[in-house]
């Protein structure tokens, strides 16, 4: 895109009727792989659809409002993390260098709570900007501008609450969003603009395919069956600026197609054998009706009915009925 481009869509969203968090006005010329989408969110004035806060006479954002201008930014969240408050890092630092534990359980300030959120924002130049905000909630200045009551209630949601205006800061910051608008202000749509991938572009849509069938094979597997061409490769006429033959006919090129070949790679052998003899001493028949000995619940495997029935019937491995029968035509005196 253009500079001229750029100004023109400054033009198109005049400050008079938008409110812009647009942080340039003219941006550099992009590659044709890449286009600028433009997106429109409207705040509502009203405090009862909270959107908006009373914040000394003109309305504030609140976290809905926020979090809609957050989705059509595109701003990524890359981190979201508790920290050590003010106080407590000092007598974290003073504790790594004394070897002593800090006293936390007189401590005024043990309820206290900060963190730390970092957004990734994108740029109309392409780039992403990294903006980094915390927010610390001291207890102490918070008891004192509550009642028992709204105290009791917020103190177990400190933590959330602490993480939410951080959040709130960050996207402030990174949006260039005013601390509070006017009635009249809002009632402009907010316009955000940044930097997506044209899939209109031919070099585009191929990257993409590339990218979407690498990540299917990984996820899924390859083909179980991959054919390789071997000889003069297939052309297709419409690829060509001039008809191939005489006379403008095409001329279909064949190629000769080669299936892999089945043969069992020689560091394979081993291991496949391995299994089969495996799976063949597994199976245990029966020297008397020539069936499959089970095993008898999780008491008597195969082994131990195949082990029984050599000691006692000759060496000879018979399933428990044939060892009944043998038992009976012996007597029973086994």
């Amino acid at each position: 895109m253009s500079e001229q481009s750029a100004i023109a869509i400054v033009n198109d969203y005049p400050s008079n009727e938008f409110n812009l968090l647009i942080p340039v006005k003219t941006m550099q010329e992009i590659s044709p792989m890449h286009k600028v989408v433009v997106n429109q969110v409207q705040i509502s004035p009203n405090p009862n659809d909270k959107d908006v806060y009373l914040e000394n006479k003109e309305y504030a954002l609140t976290k809905k409002a926020l979090a809609k201008l957050m989705a059509a930014a595109n701003i990524q969240v890359a981190e979201s993390t508790t920290i050590l408050p003010a106080n407590c890092k000092r007598c974290y630092e003073i504790a790594g260098q004394t070897r002593l534990a800090p006293n936390c359980g007189t401590c005024p300030y043990k309820d206290d709570v900060a963190h730390q959120v970092t957004l990734y924002v994108p740029e109309p130049s392409g780039t992403w900007r990294k903006v980094i905000s915390t927010k610390e909630i001291r207890m102490a200045d918070e008891k004192g501008k509550m009642t028992e009551a709204q105290y009791k209630r917020f103190f177990p949601f400190r933590s959330e609450q602490c993480e939410s205006k951080a959040l709130n800061r960050a996207l402030r910051e990174a949006l260039m969003i005013s601390s509070s608008y006017k009635a009249e202000e809002l009632k402009k749509p907010f316009v955000v603009a940044y930097i997506v991938p044209n899939m209109n572009d031919p070099e585009m849509k191929k990257s993409v395919a590339a990218s979407y069938a690498n990540s299917m094979s990984m996820m899924f597997g390859g083909n179980k069956e991959v054919k390789q061409i071997s000889g003069t490769t297939v052309i297709d006429p419409d690829d060509l600026d001039e008809p191939l033959g005489q006379e403008g006919k095409s001329v279909a090129i064949e190629a000769e197609i080669v299936s892999p070949s089945e043969e069992i790679p020689p560091w394979d052998e081993e291991e496949l054998e391995a299994n089969i003899n495996q799976k063949e001493e597994a199976i245990i028949t029966c020297e008397g009706c020539a069936e499959i000995i089970e095993a008898t619940g999780s008491k008597f495997t195969a082994k131990d009915i195949q082990d029984y029935s050599k000691r006692n019937f000759g060496g000879k491995t018979f399933c428990r009925t044939c060892q009944a029968k043998a038992k009976a035509a012996q007597g029973g005196k086994k």
